[in-house]
């Protein structure tokens, strides 16, 4: 390796004890067509991560950050971000799974004028509409099938940033990562563009068992609606608590609009929506209590359900899942690549 390379993108990823509950990550981030022009920088809390160095032999290079006891995943990221040694740095997630092009896509839509680059987001376990409701409402606008465009927001914690933007929040980096739409709003605001490239597409392991579907989503909302409204006057936060009702009707009608309109997605109508409906009426009684109370604990909730997603599918998807793990650690036991030191 040489001394005087840069990588093209360092990709920040977060785990919440050790390597194992990342391995199927960074396994797909192996197989990414230009795997020796990336930075692997794993956040744990802890020294040493038990990373098995043969499956992370190939990347430019690789740094283990001790991010310290996981209390929300924005703090994890910003450790890593901080880090990073190249200009562009990408969240990645122990339950999403980028495909072999991923990574080229993404570096080579920044050599455009854009300060944030977004992927497609694909369902990683599609036979429930548990996932699917979840996926719709996390991820919608951009599914599969959507076009190539300028956009004025994409997907949290798996979009691509120039790294100088988000270090010039310094302290506030971390409170900010809390909402990532709070980031890509500020940078917005600043006059900076952002691109959804349906060339980087990744895999996006969802919650499937419903009582911990519904959990995650009265928490996400109050998160929201709590950190959306700090700084706001009190006529201002009192005007949105009176409309707030109207707020899930409002997504689920734009949601469905889309399903409908999407050939990669049509079937999901109308089999998704009595679930859909489900969960956006847990989020909206989320958002009502946020507006009127803040954001309260729901931060460190999301915080500690955010990892090791496994735990929060239902039976078929886990054993699935145990099962494409196991094969690809197989598969890597296998094909192990020249040994490669870690940077610290």
């Amino acid at each position: 390796m040489s001394l005087n390379r840069t990588p093209d993108l360092s990709v920040i990823l977060p785990t919440a004890d050790n390597y194992a509950t990342i391995r199927r990550t960074v396994s797909a981030l192996r197989a990414q067509t230009v795997l020796d022009r990336i930075e692997l920088v794993i956040v744990a809390p802890t020294d040493d991560p038990q990373i098995v160095p043969e499956e992370v032999a190939g990347f430019m290079s690789v740094k283990v950050v001790n991010g310290g006891p996981l209390k929300t995943s924005n703090i994890s990221r910003a450790a890593g971000i901080r880090v990073a040694t190249a200009p562009i740095v990408v969240l990645a997630e122990d339950h999403c799974f980028p495909e072999p092009e991923w990574a080229s896509a993404l570096i080579e839509a920044h050599r455009g004028d854009y300060a944030v680059v977004g992927p497609v987001l694909l369902n990683a376990n599609p036979r429930s509409m548990i996932s699917w409701a979840n996926l719709l409402l996390e991820y919608c606008p951009w599914l599969e099938g959507a076009g190539r465009a300028e956009v004025n927001d994409l997907p949290g914690h798996n979009s691509a940033y120039r790294k100088d933007l988000l270090l010039a929040y310094g302290v506030r980096l971390e409170e900010l990562f809390e909402v990532e739409l709070l980031i890509q709003r500020d940078l917005r605001e600043k006059g900076h563009r952002m691109l959804f490239e349906p060339k980087a597409r990744t895999n996006h392991l969802n919650f499937s068992r419903l009582s911990s579907a519904l959990y995650l989503r009265f928490h996400a909302g109050r998160s929201f609606a709590g950190h959306r409204t700090m700084g706001w006057s009190l006529a201002k936060r009192t005007g949105y608590i009176v409309g707030s009702p109207m707020i899930p009707i409002v997504r689920f009608a734009r949601i469905v609009q889309t399903v409908r309109a999407s050939a990669p997605h049509s079937w999901l109508f109308p089999r998704a929506l009595p679930m859909l409906a489900l969960m956006l009426l847990l989020d909206g009684i989320g958002e009502i209590v946020g507006y009127v109370t803040g954001p309260g604990g729901a931060p460190d909730i999301l915080g500690q359900i955010e990892f090791n997603r496994v735990r929060f599918m239902n039976k078929a998807d886990r054993e699935e899942f145990s099962a494409a793990t196991l094969h690809l650690e197989s598969r890597d036991s296998r094909n192990v690549g020249a040994m490669q030191p870690l940077a610290g």
